[in-house]
């Protein structure tokens, strides 16, 4: 069985869909080989602060080396199961992921961003395989905003935002058919780094 992550797949869908990226961009995203930018890894760092129960309290949190300035209301209720690594068979094609939460038939999902683009995240693909693999009705993301200020490692988080998406029906297809055009991509490019065999 071969296997790939939702996010690598949804990446895909994004690069087929824009004409301006050609197949070596795609090809060096989907190997890791482009390095991090301070943008991410302050995202990444904030993701772990959303982990720490009444952080919302406080005004100036730390992490990994950064520093963030909270300047607008959160309000964030932790779901009872966190970080649950999922994965499901779509044809000859094995899809995992990491959900950020999920409590009953809502998976919850953190994001960090430069802007808020709500199309941007509606129109992809996590939260249909998301809400598929796990036969949930409802993925809510809560969009954080952050602006670096200052110092390199300073941010400002700006903005939080809540947007849903509901399962509809066709959903399940819609992803066996991305999951079916991503392997036959990925074998006709001779792309094999992340597609490995799983028990």
């Amino acid at each position: 069985m071969l296997s790939a992550s939702v996010s690598n797949v949804d990446l895909y869908r994004m690069w087929r869909g824009n004409e301006d990226l050609d197949t070596d961009w795609l090809l060096r995203r989907l190997r890791g080989e482009d390095e991090q930018t301070e943008q991410m890894k302050a995202g990444e760092a904030f993701h772990k602060i959303l982990e720490a129960p009444n952080f919302t309290e406080q005004t100036e949190v730390t992490q990994g080396g950064f520093w963030f300035s909270i300047l607008c209301e959160i309000q964030l209720a932790l779901p009872p199961v966190r970080e649950l690594p999922i994965e499901k068979r779509y044809g000859d094609l094995l899809i995992r992921g990491r959900v950020d939460g999920l409590s009953g038939k809502t998976v919850t999902d953190y994001k960090t961003t430069a802007q808020f683009d709500a199309d941007r995240l509606m129109e992809g693909y996590q939260w249909r395989f998301y809400l598929d693999m796990l036969d949930c009705d409802t993925f809510t993301w809560k969009v954080f905003v952050l602006s670096q200020y200052g110092k390199p490692g300073h941010y400002d988080v700006t903005q939080a935002h809540e947007l849903t998406q509901k399962r509809y029906p066709g959903l399940h297809g819609d992803c066996e058919r991305l999951a079916a055009d991503y392997l036959q991509f990925t074998r006709s490019v001779g792309f094999v780094k992340e597609i490995v065999a799983a028990d």
